[in-house]
């Protein structure tokens, strides 16, 4: 038996082995029949219908042309879609959208687990740690919040790249410089999924490295670390910057759903935390990161003076951020600053879970490091099992007889196939000037030389295409459509020049008349995506390279010596 534990080879495949089978424990529990009623999963699902048509026809996603209104919404321009593409590739074998759905989260159980392992192992070079870690940060409550009651599904997988991005902040500035790489990846892969989720996340390293900027030594050598992982952030992510900067210089867009800034009420948070409530908001619950997070905190007061400097620095900003989501901060203070952008402080507690995570794992592994490796992993063994009691304890009391069960709030088959899904948050990503005209925008109210008809577009191909009959040369149409910065119109096959309307519509005049019309609206430009492509290539190959140039240089070294 002890030499199966310190065997690399057999170790690493039970490793894989166990953590494919937690993501299928994991997919069993939570797939259904229909999907779980969470706060914003209508959002999220739509966007994943977008996306998965887009695929199938072999486009890059653009605007919205089958749902969000049909008002050519632009939601996959200004919020990152590139890791909701592997919902979108299962959907190309699956044609059951809600199976497909289920099957891309057994995805991303697995490659949270993965990710999560690998990065601690990095860090600490103990999978004894790791797999603490991995236990502790993917069964904490707020990341089941985040998944099944907020239904925040991009804020979810954000949270899976997040143990790679620190791990690469932290090497890229006070360790290895050599594997500023992770860096590249993990902060790369987060501005790909969540733009606040990346706010936030610069926030934090702004404050660790205002507090820490005499300890990165060599600063030189940091400082190249630091050029090449911006460099190739840049690179991998200009798919999705290039057009979301290209818009926002265009014109002006509301601020997304402000918030007035509000911590949680702190007796009924610390409540709802003993408990491991992972019910909704609106059920009363308040957002909380569960039982075990609160446990580690505790026994981390007393284990303090054992932890070593970092670790004391992560363990007191893992407290910090806990107290900060609570109404013991002022967040008041901070509602008219860039900050408030953030909306709800609670969102800071998937940092306090990750620190606090890397804590705990801490504490595990050095109550039990001088035991033999059976005991070692008998030890995880328990830890795994009581932590996915609580988990699994928080998932069914979460959905039994609750809201997010309710079945006429699940998304089922009949809703998607008679196309019922209600649309969510249509005024973000609209031009300032169409909020104040939105609902006949969402109507398809179109004015034709100020005369009101209504026109429905249809997709086609990635495209809206409006019918309208009876156009004279000189006309002048206002479409229910948005105007963007890379929108396109054509009347019957020509192209036709445009301008914005008062409504933040796209408004052109007739240049021929003619009795039946085809008006298509299309988005985007072939050179531009063409080229935002070559560029994230280039930039992950680069990092291929740069990573080959690194082991053959190892080899050699080792060769000679």
């Amino acid at each position: 038996m002890e030499k199966i534990f310190t065997n690399r080879k057999i170790k690493l495949l039970i490793i894989l082995l166990s953590y494919f089978s937690i993501a299928g424990i994991m997919y069993l529990l939570i797939q259904n029949k229909s999907i779980w009623y969470g706060d914003d999963i209508y959002y999220q699902f739509q966007r994943i219908q977008g996306i998965s048509k887009s695929l199938k026809q072999g486009l890059l996603p653009s605007i919205s042309t089958i749902n969000f209104g049909k008002i050519g919404y632009a939601v996959n321009i200004f919020y990152p879609w590139i890791t909701l593409v592997p919902f979108g590739l299962v959907s190309l074998f699956n044609s059951n959208p809600i199976s497909a759905f289920y099957m891309g989260l057994f995805i991303y159980f697995l490659a949270s687990l993965l990710i999560s392992h690998y990065s601690m192992y990095e860090f600490s070079g103990s999978h004894l740690q790791a797999a603490v870690f991995t236990l502790i940060y993917n069964f904490s409550t707020y990341r089941l919040i985040d998944l099944l009651s907020r239904a925040a599904l991009a804020e979810y997988i954000a949270t899976i790249f997040l143990p790679l991005c620190f791990l690469g902040f932290y090497e890229t500035f006070f360790r290895n410089g050599k594997k500023w790489y992770l860096f590249s990846l993990g902060f790369g892969a987060i501005i790909l999924t969540h733009v606040l989720t990346t706010f936030m996340t610069m926030l934090i390293f702004i404050i660790f490295l205002l507090f820490n900027l005499r300890k990165i030594k060599p600063f030189k050598e940091h400082a190249i670390a630091l050029i090449k992982a911006v460099i190739t952030t840049i690179l991998i992510t200009s798919i999705y910057i290039g057009p979301f900067i290209l818009e926002e210089l265009f014109q002006k867009f509301p601020k997304p759903d402000p918030q007035i800034l509000q911590g949680l009420e702190l007796t009924k948070f610390l409540k709802v935390t003993l408990q491991s409530n992972a019910s909704r908001f609106v059920e009363g619950n308040l957002y909380n990161p569960g039982l075990i997070v609160l446990v580690i905190l505790l026994f981390g007061i007393i284990y303090f003076v054992r932890f070593d400097k970092l670790n004391k620095k992560i363990y007191l900003m893992g407290l910090a951020l806990f107290v900060m989501s609570t109404n013991l901060f002022p967040w008041h203070v901070l509602q008219n600053t860039p900050i408030s952008v953030i909306q709800y402080p609670y969102r800071l507690l998937i940092f306090a879970t990750l620190f606090v995570a890397i804590n705990g794992s801490v504490m595990v592994k050095e109550l039990v490091e001088y035991r033999s490796n059976k005991v070692q992993w008998t030890v995880v063994v328990v830890c795994g099992a009581l932590m996915l009691g609580i988990w699994v304890g928080s998932f069914r009391a979460a959905t039994i007889n609750t809201m997010i069960s309710d079945r006429h709030g699940m998304i089922d088959s009949k809703m998607i196939k008679e196309d019922r899904i209600p649309d969510s948050y249509l005024n973000q990503y609209v031009p300032k000037e169409t909020l104040n005209y939105l609902d006949s925008v969402t109507k398809h109210q179109m004015y034709i030389n100020n005369k009101v008809i209504t026109a429905v577009p249809r997709d086609n191909h990635g495209t809206s295409v409006v019918k309208v009959k009876k156009l004279r040369q000189g006309d002048d149409v206002n479409l229910p459509m948005i105007r963007y910065r890379l929108s396109h119109v054509s009347v019957n096959g020509n192209p036709v020049p445009f301008w914005k309307s008062t409504r933040g519509t796209i408004e052109f005049k007739v240049k021929q008349s003619g009795y039946k019309n085809r008006v298509v609206i299309s988005y985007g430009s072939n050179k531009l995506y063409a080229g935002l492509v070559c560029l994230t290539i280039l930039g992950f190959l680069i990092i291929l390279g740069d990573i080959f140039l690194q082991r053959r240089l190892k080899l050699i070294e080792e060769l000679i010596v």
